[in-house]
């Protein structure tokens, strides 16, 4: 009899063509066998039939046995493996858990499979930086574990998280209930050491920094081990919450409970977890755990909110108040922790209830508009009962993530594929509504021939490119997260635009034919929004101007789903009006602004009032590249990782990869924290102590800046303080010796403050005396005190460790490098990148018409 490893493994579903790729043959797997067995022990060496079967299979049900196996223990061993590997031209695939849902482990060809299940060490955790660096094997519960004990936590918690790694997290972007208020993997990763396909170790440049270069960090995140094997992480932790409460609200129909979201919203609350069961979960939920829910009803939200317990009791009354008005026909509040424990057992247990009713499960992941949920879920339900199947669904309804489920017996040829045509249905119906194929499993191998449904072929055919930039022989993890490659790029159509020295297009149209034009005759341009920032940077000789300043309309505004969608020459000042009048609010705007929207995000200009930058709030853009074409990328979801996220090389792209068209933003309740503070002292000591001390607690201001002035005093500036959380501010300022003075305002203050910075910043730029940069958050006070007697404003960030220096400052630079270790100057490039970026530049602008005679760093 066959041993077990060397049976036909059954479940695998039909996939299309491979292309050129092909296994290993046996000769090339027994001389990498040979040369690893020199560096790697036998136990973390696995090349037996019998012992490979543990990696040929996912959550998916997909079996697909791999040819190798390597644990590795330390990096040394993981580049050794790697250069062998790619010596012999052979696949590697990277592997955490192997609790994906969309086969993104899958060796469909076989390979080596590199397991990171020993590299689970906590590097450094820097509390006083609100930071940690781990290995790709920690497990995310085990790291959530460590940092509770020190009071704070990481803010990516998918349903996994018990046994899924930091890596595999990063590999899919993953979610989870709570990203409804904190955010994604990508909105917490602050950098990332990566192995490249040629076995060079590489570090990204650190998020959310102007002039810092592209975003490979966010374009690596998602990307499913397809363009680089992440070794390292860093991300950012945050304070625990003083205090959480959990409710479960129960509604007679989908729409109320959908609606009663919507009004949630509106009423200016942001909830921790906002999470849906339909009518089917329920039923097949209580009988397996018996969580107290109410069988027959046809939806219950389960809502989680947390801050201090005086504005939870007054969120916790709203939310009542609120879902009774949206038809709420019972309404519970967990009185202690068990009581929430058995509340969040039930949704924790969706799918192991319904894995009781077939021999497996298809779980699908799609997200829409968040209001064009109740419509999604009915087209799932008529889809099921279309092709044979009662789907259930659960959902992350804060964000408009659907996971409707699929029991079926895998053995049942007919049933397979029924079960792939409902499943193909599902996609398209999802991208009817303007959705994601996916919002937080990944594509893999399970929607791979699905990305059509969203991407045009120059939208697959720039994601193509990006993988061949980093992974010229498609040897790390092939076949996954994008299609093979699509037909031949063709030329661009030719334009009699009439080329002028200055250009104002009108149209987006126009715009198309003005690059198609320049692409024909090699004609250099330089892109100008409200020319507020073009003296930072040098234009490109001989270059001629479009000015994008007709193109300001406003294309969607999504209020029930905070989403705006604007043309790149929408003025900030006009949006930051509009937003204020509608209760809502975009950190990075304010309304004393000159830019455009556009310009703003192009530059990534760092904004006042948050500690997050324009690659939070980007959730779509449209470029026009420089061949003329009209890319499309992401969508007005809060959740997709369909492909790569090309999306995140827009902010800070400085015109360099084409004309920014239109813009996605995501936009949030404009925050009910009327405090504002002041405190000045004569250096920045004090002031900075007290605000790193201010930034362990969970009651943390939203703006928090240290500034010099004109006049040379320093001050503290602070705004988002809550009525509840002032007396706890203040407590910290008196233990640190700090005369804070509370002021009572509309949400004024932060536009007042940005007004003086943008003072500031007109002075210093046209002059040309003007540098940025950053160091640790610790760090800031030699920034300080290097610059001491020189004159002119400073601007200190706490929260990020970025700082902005106006005035003659130009001498004390070679100072500042010697003083602060591990400072990053924009004006010193990271030629770790340069073939990389030259690459991804070349994607979208082949002739260069954007980047010709520009240095990446625009230096003075």
């Amino acid at each position: 009899m066959a041993s077990l490893g060397e049976q036909k493994l059954w479940g695998a579903l039909p996939r299309g063509t491979t292309g050129e790729i092909s296994r290993m043959d046996p000769e090339t797997r027994q001389s990498l066998v040979a040369r690893l067995s020199q560096f790697i022990p036998s136990d973390r060496l696995l090349s037996d039939p019998d012992r490979l079967v543990a990696y040929s299979y996912d959550a998916t049900g997909e079996r697909h046995r791999p040819d190798i196996v390597v644990i590795p223990k330390t990096l040394a061993e993981v580049l050794t493996v790697m250069e062998n590997a790619m010596a012999h031209h052979v696949i590697i695939i990277g592997r955490g858990s192997g609790s994906n849902l969309s086969g993104g482990t899958m060796p469909v060809v076989g390979g080596l499979i590199m397991a990171f299940s020993r590299l689970k060490s906590i590097n450094h955790l820097d509390v006083d930086n609100r930071r940690v660096a781990v290995e790709p094997g920690v497990v995310n519960a085990e790291l959530q574990n460590r940092l509770r004990a020190l009071g704070f936590f990481y803010a990516p918690d998918p349903s996994s998280h018990r046994i899924s790694t930091i890596g595999g997290n990063v590999a899919e972007n993953s979610g989870g209930p709570h990203c409804v208020k904190y955010g994604v993997t990508t909105n917490h990763v602050l950098a990332l050491d990566v192995m490249l396909a040629d076995g060079r170790m590489r570090t990204t440049p650190l998020v959310g920094v102007p002039r810092n270069g592209l975003d490979w960090t966010g374009l690596v995140v998602g990307s499913e081990g397809t363009l680089a094997m992440v070794v390292g992480v860093t991300v950012t932790i945050t304070p625990l919450p003083i205090a959480t409460r959990t409710m479960l609200a129960v509604f007679s129909s989908l729409e109320s409970a959908v609606g009663c979201v919507a009004a949630i919203v509106a009423a200016k609350i942001v909830p921790a977890t906002l999470e849906l069961l339909d009518r089917t979960s329920l039923e097949i939920i209580e009988p397996f755990v018996h969580a107290g829910y109410p069988v027959g009803a046809e939806a219950v939200l389960l809502m989680e909110v947390d801050g201090d317990d005086t504005t939870l009791d007054q969120d916790v009354a709203t939310i009542r108040q609120v879902a009774a008005e949206a038809g709420s026909v019972e309404f519970r509040l967990a009185n202690s922790a068990q009581e929430a424990e058995a509340l969040w057992k039930g949704r924790r247990a969706h799918y192991g209830a319904a894995a009781r009713l077939a021999p497996h499960l298809w779980v699908q992941d799609v997200t829409v508009p968040r209001p064009l949920l109740p419509d999604m879920v009915r087209d799932v339900v008529a889809i099921g009962e279309r092709y044979g199947f009662k789907i259930m669904t659960a959902a992350h309804v804060g964000d408009g993530n659907l996971h409707p489920v699929i029991s079926y017996d895998p053995a049942d040829l007919d049933a397979v594929e029924r079960m792939r045509q409902a499943d193909h249905e599902i996609l398209k119906a999802c991208v009817r509504y303007g959705g994601s194929i996916t919002g937080e499993h990944g594509i893999g191998i399970d929607k791979v021939d699905n990305l059509s449904l969203m991407y045009t072929d120059d939208e697959l055919g720039i994601m193509q490119g990006v993988k061949h930039v980093w992974d010229p022989e498609n040897r790390l993890n092939p076949l996954k997260a994008i299609p093979l490659q699509s037909e031949a790029w063709l030329e661009p159509p030719s334009s009699a635009y009439d080329l002028k020295p200055v250009m104002q297009p009108e149209t987006l149209a126009e715009g198309q034919e003005l690059v198609r034009a320049a692409y024909a005759q090699r004609q250099p341009l330089t892109i100008r929004g409200s020319g507020n920032r073009g003296s930072l940077w040098p234009a490109i000789a001989s270059s001629w101007v479009v000015d994008l300043r007709k193109w300001n309309r406003l294309i969607d505004f999504d209020k029930e789903n905070l989403t705006v969608e604007v043309e790149a020459g929408y003025m900030a000042k006009e949006l930051a009006t509009l937003l204020d009048r509608e209760g809502l609010y975009l950190p990075g705007i304010h309304p004393a602004q000159r830019d455009t929207v556009g310009g703003l995000v192009a530059a990534n200009v760092r904004a006042l009032q948050s500690p997050q930058s324009w690659r939070d709030w980007v959730l779509g853009v449209e470029w026009i590249d420089g061949c003329g074409r009209r890319l499309r990328f992401g969508r007005k979801t809060m959740k997709n990782v369909a492909g790569y996220d090309i999306t995140k090389l827009a902010p800070g792209s400085e015109g360099r990869l084409g004309i920014l068209a239109t813009l996605i933003l995501r936009l949030r309740p404009k925050p009910v924290r009327p405090w504002a503070g002041v405190a000045t002292d004569s250096t920045p000591k004090r002031l900075l102590l007290y605000s790193q001390a201010l930034l362990q607690k969970p009651f943390r201001p939203e703006t928090l800046v240290v500034v010099r002035g004109d006049a040379g005093e320093w001050s503290l500036w602070m705004a988002g303080v809550s009525e509840a959380a002032r007396g706890w501010v203040n407590q910290l300022a008196d233990t640190h010796q700090i005369d804070l003075h509370f002021l009572r305002v509309a949400d004024g203050a932060p536009s007042h403050w940005a007004s003086i910075r943008e003072s500031w910043w007109e002075k210093a730029v046209s002059q040309r005396l003007y540098v940025d940069g950053y160091v640790l958050p610790n760090e800031l006070e030699m920034i300080g005190d290097a610059c001491a007697t020189r004159p002119g404003p400073i601007v200190l960030f706490p929260y990020t460790g970025s700082y902005e220096i106006y005035g003659g400052v130009e001498d004390v630079l070679a100072g500042l490098a010697t003083r602060v270790q591990g400072a990053y100057w924009w004006r010193t490039k990271d030629h770790d990148w340069d073939d990389i970026e030259a690459g991804t530049m070349q994607l979208f602008d082949p002739r260069g018409l954007f980047s010709s005679d520009k240095d990446v760093t625009h230096d003075f």
